[in-house]
């Protein structure tokens, strides 16, 4: 399932970048080669392979998609997500660890609520630079 999942987004990437430009097929390839080296923790499987594969590379394909180049805002979108990812994982790690080896998460509360005031402030980061992209 996972094998014809990616070929899927893969074949998708193909038929993007035949309609928005052949330089997408890069982000297409780089793509390809993290999912399943990430997933069966081949490579980039730390905190910081984590921030580069599922925030920055992310960012900076979306970007790519939008604008057809890489300029300064990708890139400190790219360093936002990459920091945003950094402190998801380093506050989601002692939950999930008290979630798997204890019957009881006491102690992680505040862990719990920095995740969900993180992930309104990306929301509304977001919300906010669209806002201000369309006026």
């Amino acid at each position: 399932i996972a094998a014809c999942s990616l070929a899927g987004a893969v074949a998708i990437g193909v038929g993007a970048a035949a309609a928005w430009g052949w330089w997408l097929l890069a982000f297409v390839a780089v793509g390809a080669v993290l999912v399943p080296a990430y997933n069966l923790e081949l490579a980039f499987h730390t905190d910081w392979g984590f921030a580069a594969a599922w925030g920055a590379f992310p960012a900076l394909t979306g970007y790519f998609v939008e604008a057809q180049s890489l300029r300064l805002e990708a890139l400190a979108a790219a360093g936002y997500a990459f920091a945003a990812s950094l402190a998801q994982r380093s506050l989601s790690t002692p939950v999930r660890k008290a979630r798997r080896g204890h019957a009881s998460t006491d102690g992680t509360a505040p862990l719990e609520q920095a995740l969900r005031f993180s992930t309104a402030a990306a929301v509304l980061l977001a919300v906010a630079l669209v806002a201000a992209r369309l006026r």
